[in-house]
């Protein structure tokens, strides 16, 4: 890996190291943090937590929660460390390298889990000549029901797990949790009116494995300027809500 970019994220809340080219966090891994709401001082753990900026931009907002992140490239990993030392945040977080696969956690230990699993199937789309990019955006040794089913065991009782996708794969998340698993849909449109290609899900188990679906996000106007809802979130580290 060669290369790298210093980028401050949340108007200057968080400073993240990340290669210059191949996958690199952006909006994605923002909303995903926004739509994170653990109980006050919880535990949190993000699967496949690449160079760190979900679990950071959530914890630039919620200074009472402690993190670890768990990202299977050891590289990587490395990058994700150095962020966590350069927001002053080894007291409150640490990151892991290892496989979501075979996540070395006990049961049941998290009160919130969040993922921005990769987004494809690996035989749907087209190969990228990046390595690292191609393990973040397909799906490897690890398929989507994987992820679930980790997040799923991980989450302590009264817990959570938020996860950022494509609408396309919602039934295979469906398949995948358990029957007493509430998921909760909100939807993430670029534009008011054009159909929703990314969706945000919260997994709750233990609740009455209902589906309910929020109403959509509009991200941008019509001229392709962010709205203010998106504005306060990716600048002013603004919640998104679930209700």
């Amino acid at each position: 890996m060669t290369g790298f970019t210093d980028d401050l994220i949340l108007g200057g809340r968080v400073a993240l190291r990340q290669p210059a080219h191949g996958f690199r966090s952006g909006s994605d891994a923002v909303m995903l943090a926004a739509a994170c709401h653990p109980r006050p001082g919880g535990r949190v753990l993000e699967l496949g937590c690449g160079t760190g900026l979900p679990m950071l931009s959530l914890a630039a907002r919620r200074s009472d929660v402690t993190f670890v992140g768990l990202e299977v490239q050891p590289a990587i990993a490395a990058l994700a460390a150095i962020n966590i030392a350069s927001n002053a945040a080894e007291g409150r977080g640490m990151v892991c390298a290892g496989d979501v696969g075979v996540a070395p956690f006990a049961d049941h230990s998290f009160d919130l889990v969040l993922a921005n699993p990769p987004y494809f199937d690996a035989g749907r789309f087209r190969r990228s000549p990046d390595a690292a990019r191609e393990i973040a955006r397909s799906e490897g040794a690890v398929p989507l029901a994987g992820w679930i089913g980790t997040a799923v065991r991980l989450i302590a009782p009264g817990g959570h797990a938020v996860l950022i996708l494509r609408r396309e794969r919602l039934a295979e998340v469906r398949d995948a949790l358990p029957a007493d698993c509430a998921l909760d849909i909100r939807p993430l449109g670029s534009r008011a009116g054009r159909p929703a290609k990314r969706v945000l899900l919260r997994l709750r188990p233990g609740a009455d494995g209902a589906v309910h679906e929020l109403p959509a996000l509009a991200l941008h106007e019509a001229d392709g300027c962010d709205t203010p809802l998106a504005s306060g979130i990716m600048r002013d580290a603004d919640p998104i809500m679930w209700s």
